[in-house]
C-alpha cells in the first residue's frame, strides 16, 4: 500500500520529468561506523540527457537477514549480528540449518529522495558548525566533500523551484 509521502516522492519524479531506477548491488558496511552489514543498492536518476548515479545504503532494518526458524521474533544480519540484541551467531554457514535467508526490502522512491542533500552546505566550517564536526578532522572533510558533491548533482537535476518542492515532500 502506497503511503502518501510515497506517493508525493512518485508524483514528484514524473511531474519533473524523471524516473528512478533501483538495483540490488550487495550485502556489506557502508557507513564508516557500521557495525552491521546491510544492502547497498545502485540508484540512477535520469531527466532527459541528464543522469545521476549513486550508491544507497538501506536500512539495516529492510536489509536480508538470517531469521532463527523456531523464534521468528529474532533476526540476524547476514554477518551474523542479532538485530533484537547485542549478541552474534559466529559462523552463518554451521547454523543453515536453523536458519534461513530472508529477503531485503528494497528502498522506495521516497526513501531515496527523503535522503537526497536539499540545502547548500555553504563553506566548510559553516559545515562543521551546524553539524558538529571538529573542522580539523579527515572524516569532516571527506562527508563534506561528499555532501558538496550531492548537492551538485541535486542542482544539475532539478531547478531551485523542484528543489524546494523536493524538500516540502513528507
Amino acid at each position: 500500500m502506497e503511503t502518501n509521502y510515497e506517493k508525493q516522492a512518485t508524483d514528484f519524479l514524473e511531474k519533473t520529468g524523471c524516473t528512478m531506477e533501483i538495483t540490488f548491488k550487495e550485502n556489506r558496511k557502508y557507513f564508516p561506523n557500521d557495525k552491521e552489514t546491510r544492502d547497498i543498492y545502485d540508484i540512477e536518476i535520469v531527466r532527459g540527457s541528464r543522469k545521476w548515479k549513486f550508491e544507497f545504503g538501506n536500512s539495516v532494518a529492510n536489509s536480508q537477514y538470517y531469521q532463527d526458524i523456531n523464534h521468528t521474533e529474532r533476526k540476524y544480519t547476514l554477518n551474523g549480528g542479532c538485530l533484537s540484541g547485542n549478541y552474534s551467531i559466529n559462523n552463518m554457514d554451521k547454523y543453515k540449518s536453523y536458519v534461513k535467508l530472508m529477503p531485503g526490502k528494497a528502498p522506495s522512491a521516497y526513501s531515496v529522495l527523503a535522503c537526497l542533500t536539499k540545502y547548500d552546505p555553504g563553506s566548510f566550517e559553516d559545515f562543521c558548525n551546524v553539524f558538529g564536526y571538529d573542522n580539523d578532522s579527515k572524516t569532516a572533510d571527506r562527508v563534506y566533500a561528499a555532501v558538496k558533491e550531492e548537492w551538485l548533482n541535486v542542482c544539475r537535476i532539478w531547478n531551485d523551484q523542484e528543489v524546494k518542492e523536493l524538500s516540502e515532500i513528507q
